[in-house]
């Protein structure tokens, strides 16, 4: 798997180029160089858009190596990967960008990055599972011992 994303990277720029001198063949240079000039500005403002709440949130989401954080703001994620992606010259990230930008698209690709996370399919969170008494003990939460502690309404 890893190779194949490995070579996926190598040949992006490859088929950037050739889709490009594709489009200015087929517009002419100074539209193409137009065009990724706009779709650029697009993706600076889409970033600019998605504020910086959302991107301080994914950033700790990612620095804390917290896959249910990337997975509760997958939306907010994806919507800044569209943007970087519309950010990045090129006519493939554009395009990729800019359908990682509509909502079910990113609901799509949200569900299988959970599917993926999660190994197959996701467990409901309304699930019970019920264990004999003897398959289970009780543990005392230690975040909830501490937030009792420090609860000023005592």
């Amino acid at each position: 798997m890893v190779k194949w994303i490995i070579g996926a990277i190598l040949l992006l720029p490859v088929a950037e180029i050739g889709v490009f001198i594709l489009l200015a063949a087929l517009i002419g240079l100074g539209w193409a160089f137009a065009l990724l000039l706009a779709t650029t500005l697009a993706g600076f403002w889409v970033l600019r858009r998605a504020g910086r709440s959302r991107l301080a949130r994914f950033r700790v989401a990612v620095g804390d190596r917290d896959v249910t954080g990337i997975e509760a703001n997958t939306g907010g994620f994806l919507t800044v990967l569209g943007g970087l992606l519309l950010l990045l010259p090129g006519f493939i990230t554009d395009i990729i960008g800019a359908l990682l930008l509509i909502r079910p698209v990113r609901r799509w690709c949200g569900t299988r990055f959970r599917r993926a996370v999660h190994g197959g399919e996701s467990r409901r969170r309304d699930e019970v599972i019920d264990l004999a008494p003897g398959e289970w003990t009780q543990v005392r939460d230690r975040e909830l011992d501490r937030k009792r502690d420090q609860d000023p309404r005592k």
